[in-house]
């Protein structure tokens, strides 16, 4: 299905499967290029394996240290998932229907990132013709120019 934002998908699928992916680094807490980084290769995975229902992503901080939350409305697509990252059940996050976690470092992410498919780059737009896009505003189209500079005639 779709990627959905995560405030949305919490409030439709109660019953969801969470993959959590906590972020180590091997000099000291994770930061935030490491968190963003992880959760652009593993949105990049889900999105590889084409889920059935719906899922959402984000990153969370409150354990101290970066965590990558997944959700899956299907409990296939959260099996298939979590078996791509070697995720472990566990009870750690109430209010899931399941639950798995893993512990990840920027080895394994180069390692998921090199499996994976080139990313999408988005396709740069060539300039517009409308006068209202053109470089310099609206008014450097025209020829017009605006001045600030305030000089009178004193009398």
């Amino acid at each position: 299905m779709s990627r959905v934002p995560w405030h949305l998908f919490q409030d439709r699928q109660p019953q969801a499967h969470l993959v959590v992916g906590s972020i180590i680094q091997a000099n000291g807490p994770a930061g935030l290029n490491d968190s963003t980084a992880a959760l652009a290769v593993l949105r990049r995975l889900a999105r590889k394996q084409k889920p059935a229902g719906d899922y959402a992503a984000t990153v969370v901080r409150e354990a101290g240290w970066p965590e990558v939350y997944f959700a899956f409305a299907d409990e296939a697509d959260a099996q298939k998932f979590a078996a791509s990252v070697r995720a472990e059940p566990i009870a750690s996050y109430p209010g899931w229907a399941g639950q798995r976690a893993f512990a990840m470092d920027s080895a394994m992410i180069r390692e998921l990132e090199a499996a994976l498919p080139p990313a999408r780059m988005q396709p740069k737009q060539p300039p517009s013709d409308h006068p209202r896009f053109r470089r310099g505003g609206p008014r450097a189209a025209s020829g017009a120019t605006m001045r600030n500079d305030r000089t009178h005639d004193v009398a």
